[in-house]
Parts: C-alpha cells; sequence; structure tokens
C-alpha cells in the first residue's frame, strides 16, 4: 500500500495540536473545582458555627467568664477575711471590756459582761454590783442595785438565772414546765394541745375541765435570746410599812431583806407596782420566769414535807421576807406568800394565777411549783407580787 507522505504529515500535526489543548483545559477545571472546594472549607472554617470568628468569639467570652469568677472568688475570699479579723477584733474587744466581777462597782454606765471562777457567763445590768464574786453561777450570783440615781431601788437584790430559748448547748430552756407527783394533791400535766396564742395548754389533775395557758412575749424573748439568762428578786417585794388591809399607796416596792411583805393587792395592782420598780425592764412574774427558776434551783421543791409553809400564821403579823428558806440564794418561792403572776386560767370567774406556797397551806399540799387561781380583786394578807 503506497500512502501519501503529505497527508500523513497533516494528520500528524493536528494530532500534535489537538492533544495539548484537551489537556489543558481539563487541569483548568480541576484546578477551578479544587480552588472552590478550598474557598468553601477556607469560609466554613472561618465563619462557620465552629469556625474561626466563632472560637475567637468563644475564646473570648470563656476568657471573660473565667476573669468574672477569678474576681468574684477573689471578693469572696475578701470578705471572708474581713468577717474573719472584724471577729477576731471584736472577739478581742469583748475580751478588753470584760470586767473581773469583782471589780464592778456598779458605776458602770452600760451592761457588763463578766464570768464566775468556773467561766460561766454573767451580765451584770448597767448600775449594779456583784455581791458574791467569790461564788459560781450554779451557786446563785447575786446582783444589788448601787445606782445613786434611784434612792428607792438602792439595795435590791436579784439572781442570776442562765437559760436559753431553745435551751441549746446544755442551756436550761426559758419555758412553762409542768410538775406532778404522786403525793401531791394538785398534779399538773401539760398537754400537746395548744390554745389560741400558740402556748401549751397545761392542767391540774383535780379539774380537766379548764387549763393554765400564757404565750412568751417579744420582749422576754429577746431578752434572753441576747442576754442568756434573766434576774429575779431574791427576795419577795416588800415595804417599810406593814400591810394589814387592801389600800393603795404610792410606795415603790423593794427587794430587799427584813421588809414588811408587800401583800393586800390585787393582781392588776401587782402587775403595775412591779412594773414601776424599774420602768421599762422590770414586770410581774411570768410563767416563764417562775418555772425555770424553779427548773433552776432543782424543781418541784417545798419548803416543808410537812407543817406550814412559814414560820408567820397571822395576816396580822410582821411577814418578814428575811429568807424563811432559800435555794441558790432565792427565797421564800416555796412559802410566806403566795404570788401573782402574768399566767391566766380559763375560767372566766377566776381567770389570774397564783404560784407558790403561803403560810396559811401546808407545804405538801402546796409546793413552789404550785398552780392556783383567783379573780383580779382577790387581795389577802397571804397574797402579794
Amino acid at each position: 500500500m503506497v500512502i501519501n507522505k503529505s497527508e500523513s504529515m497533516e494528520n500528524d500535526r493536528r494530532s500534535d495540536y489537538q492533544s495539548p489543548k484537551g489537556i489543558t483545559l481539563i487541569a483548568l477545571v480541576v484546578t477551578i473545582i479544587v480552588l472552590l472546594i478550598l474557598a468553601g472549607i477556607a469560609i466554613n472554617l472561618t465563619v462557620g458555627n465552629n469556625g474561626l470568628f466563632s472560637r475567637t468569639k468563644n475564646a473570648a467570652n470563656t476568657w471573660r467568664k473565667a476573669e468574672y469568677n477569678e474576681l468574684d472568688e477573689m471578693q469572696s475570699f475578701a470578705n471572708t477575711y474581713d468577717t474573719t479579723l472584724n471577729n477576731l477584733e471584736l472577739d478581742k474587744s469583748e475580751e478588753d471590756n470584760k470586767i473581773i466581777m469583782d471589780k464592778i462597782t456598779g458605776q458602770e454606765k452600760t451592761n457588763t459582761e463578766t464570768t464566775d471562777k468556773n467561766g460561766n457567763r454573767v451580765v451584770i445590768p448597767a448600775g449594779f454590783k456583784v455581791i458574791n464574786p467569790d461564788q459560781t453561777v450554779n451557786e446563785g450570783i447575786v446582783i444589788e442595785d448601787a445606782s445613786a440615781n434611784n434612792d428607792d431601788t438602792v439595795g435590791n437584790q436579784f439572781v442570776w438565772v442562765p437559760c436559753g430559748v431553745d435551751g441549746s448547748n446544755n442551756t436550761l430552756k426559758y419555758d412553762r414546765y409542768a410538775y406532778a407527783r404522786d403525793d401531791w394533791k394538785f398534779r399538773q400535766t401539760k398537754l400537746n394541745e395548744k390554745d389560741e396564742d400558740g402556748s401549751y395548754k397545761i392542767q391540774r389533775a383535780d379539774d380537766t375541765s379548764y387549763y393554765f395557758h400564757e404565750a412568751i412575749s417579744e420582749q422576754e424573748r429577746i431578752s434572753i435570746q441576747k442576754y442568756g439568762g434573766y434576774y429575779i428578786g431574791r427576795y419577795e417585794v416588800g415595804c417599810d410599812t406593814a400591810r394589814t388591809s387592801h389600800t393603795t399607796t404610792s410606795e415603790i416596792g423593794k427587794i430587799q431583806s427584813g421588809l414588811n411583805a408587800y401583800n393586800w393587792v390585787t393582781r392588776d395592782e401587782a402587775k403595775n407596782l412591779a412594773e414601776r420598780i424599774y420602768t421599762g425592764k422590770s414586770r410581774l412574774c411570768s410563767s416563764y420566769a417562775w418555772d425555770t427558776a424553779l427548773q433552776f434551783i432543782g424543781g418541784t421543791y417545798a419548803v416543808e414535807s410537812t407543817g406550814d409553809n412559814n414560820k408567820t400564821t397571822s395576816s396580822t403579823t410582821k411577814l418578814e421576807n428575811t429568807g424563811y428558806h432559800a435555794m441558790k440564794n432565792i427565797y421564800d418561792m416555796g412559802g410566806n406568800v403566795g404570788e401573782w403572776t402574768t399566767e391566766t386560767y380559763n375560767n372566766t370567774g377566776s381567770p389570774y394565777v397564783l404560784r407558790g406556797g403561803d403560810y396559811g397551806s401546808t407545804a405538801l399540799d402546796v409546793p413552789a411549783c404550785y398552780r392556783s387561781f383567783s379573780n383580779n380583786n382577790s387581795y389577802y394578807g397571804h397574797i402579794r407580787f
């Protein structure tokens, strides 16, 4: 076969020319596609949900949050440090302000916190001094009014009763108590049921139709919570002139030995007289104060197991509150004359409560914890405040 040389050469030239052109176009298309893919990836890495901008923003937020947390922790530490420092300074200040019990003169202008020789806390009111600093709280710390601002009350004596509102830290609880023993004629029961005032009902075993009740006053609650105790008169309230009948008088009651019992008073008169001794600070004994003092001195004591509650058996004879019987330096809770209190009885005919024994009764029937009731107009030689 013969081949035309010129045609063969032309074909060879076309093939040489067309082949490189096809390869270049494909490469270009592939390149563009790759670039688009890379651009998409780059854009996604930059502005996507998990992109560079988003990560940068999240990192900034995380840093800012960490910074805030660190500032909060630093502030919290600073506050804790300040509180601790202040408490240390306060403790130091309180320690510095404490006065040894026998150094209190009664001329102090503010209440003074001190301790007995066993470290038990005692708060001495301004104007009072301690007359038995060698004794302990458990023996009965006695304070005496030494203020020159009120001559009528100079020499008044009171006994510190340590207690707490909730009775925590092994302290005596400031509360109402019921007392019961088989050999006592008038036993008492504290019911689980509460009265409308929120206080627990206390019933006498000989009469379950009625009950005693009293809600703690806010003034008492705050005072007990603040000071960790209260003061009760060492003696029954007395007066200079013997009282043989019911009369009104402007005489200020005194809590001192050797006086006449301030008897022949109604319950309302007793309440007003008690509040006049130290205006805004003294008041008639509540069931809480009476019962807690009984718990402090040992519970339900009577002056004697038999016999009268007092040496004197006549209302016309001078009833000296010289301390016929004392426990922990508190005199005559179980004898001499009966005591008006602020506790009430839900009998409209006899709504007021008397506590303790009196010279007209035997100690067996009427011990210190005894609860009696009467109307406001009951005033006798054996009733006082």
